[in-house]
Order: structure tokens, then sequence, then C-alpha cells
């Protein structure tokens, strides 16, 4: 068994609906982060939001043992979206039990509007704390370094947050940075993001911190093995397989 600790799998339902099935029988449980498609207005959002739901629990009522994070990725900010409107909107998932907290969250470019949006999703920080739930946060593919700062600046004026924190898509060139401030770390392995080469150097640089990191394929439109080619490697020490591809992402998830 291990855990896609942060994946699309609503898109993965839509366009490779062959996977559910090799995700069960690889014993998989993938964990849905929100990012819409299309969306122009509030309105999309919250059909989004509500078609995930739907989406995760009609899989697991198809046996596929699964979770999503309801937010408001920085891709889908529309333009009639304001922070007021925040906590109307994801309230309402967030108190789902399939929903594990609050994600994709997040800045792209580190613009104004992206820190408006993401600081009025953190102000719900304490509530999502006492419902048990977490935060997942994205860091972007291009500027990753800069807009990942921006973030840490940000993230400082919500210091009750930083244990109920993951932030994602992580390389080498921020991970440091992200453990040291004690955050969880997400490591996504795959052909466009980190390679199984890249993790281990993550693994060997930061070994005593190993508790912190997990790993992902952030599937959706496109699908990736690389997470079950790592949990069948010979390569790595079967502990740390176990704990980064399963027993980290349980315990922080899961609380189990």
């Amino acid at each position: 068994m291990y855990i896609d600790s942060h994946t699309h799998l609503d898109h993965v339902y839509n366009k490779h609906p062959e996977r559910i099935e090799w995700l069960k029988i690889r014993e998989c449980v993938p964990i849905s982060w929100s990012f819409g498609l299309n969306i122009k207005d509030k309105n999309d959002l919250k059909k989004y939001l509500e078609k995930q739901s739907e989406t995760i629990q009609d899989l697991n009522s198809r046996k596929l043992e699964c979770y999503h994070l309801s937010g408001i990725h920085p891709r889908n900010i529309t333009p009639d979206l304001k922070p007021e409107d925040i906590e109307a909107l994801l309230l309402p998932f967030l108190d789902n039990p399939a929903c594990l907290g609050l994600g994709e969250v997040g800045l792209e470019y580190g613009d104004e509007r992206e820190m408006e949006i993401l600081s009025a999703q953190l102000a719900l920080g304490n509530q999502i704390c006492s419902m048990g739930k977490i935060i997942g946060i994205h860091t972007p593919r291009n500027s990753k370094y800069d807009v990942t700062q921006q973030l840490f600046t940000l993230l400082d004026g919500f210091p009750d947050i930083n244990e109920i924190t993951v932030i994602d898509h992580c390389t080498s060139e921020i991970i440091g940075d992200i453990l040291k401030r004690g955050y969880h770390a997400g490591i996504t392995v795959s052909p466009i993001k980190s390679s199984l080469g890249e993790l281990n150097d993550m693994i060997q640089c930061y070994s005593e911190s190993t508790d912190k990191i997990m790993c992902n394929t952030d599937s959706g439109t496109s699908f990736y093995e690389t997470l079950y080619e790592f949990v069948i490697s010979k390569d790595f020490p079967d502990e740390i397989k176990r704990k980064i591809s399963f027993e980290n992402a349980q315990s922080f998830y899961l609380k189990r």
C-alpha cells in the first residue's frame, strides 16, 4: 500500500478511467487536490468543488479509498471572487468527512491579487486546525525560489498553521528552507517535475528530516507511474520507501 499525497483524481477519472482499477490493484490511496479546468467565475468554481466532492464520494463507493482537499488554486482565481466570499464558499466542503483540508492553494506569480486570495484562505487556519484538518500549498514551476520567498513572507503572518501545512512540488532549490521553517514537504516525482534521482539527492541531503517528507505524482489530465516505480524500486532502503510513500502521509493526512 502507498499514498499518492497529491493528485487530481477527478481529472484522472475523466481522462484515464482505466487507471482507477490500476490504482486499486496497487493499493494506492490517492489524495486529490482541487484544481478546476475552464473556471471563468466564482459560480464555476463552486460547481467544480461540488463535482470534485461528488467524484471522490463515487470512487469510494467503487471501493477505491481516496480523499480530497478543497481550495482555490491560484490559477482558479476569478475576477469576481472577493476575499469575503472565501469562508462561505469553502467551509461547506471542508465539513465533508472525505475532505482532509484546504488545498490546492498558493502562489503562481506572487502578485497582489494572488496574495489577497491566499491570505483570505489561510485566515481559515484556526478553524481548519480545530477540525483536525490540514493545508496543502502549491509552489510554481517557474521562479520557484523567488515566489516561495514571497510565500514565506505571507505565511509568517500565520504562525499557528506550520504543523498542519505541507508545501508541495519541492525541489532542491526550496526544500531546505521549507523543512527549516517547520513545514512538511511534498516532492512530486514525475517526468516533468522531480526524477527519482533528484528525490534520492534530497533524501540524502535532508536525511534527518525524512519524517516530514511525502511523495506524490500530481497526476491529473496526464497520469504518472513514477511513485509506484519508487515503491517497488530496489535502489532505495525499504524503511525510507515506506516512510515517504506511506507512513508520513498516513500520519499527516489521516491522523493514523
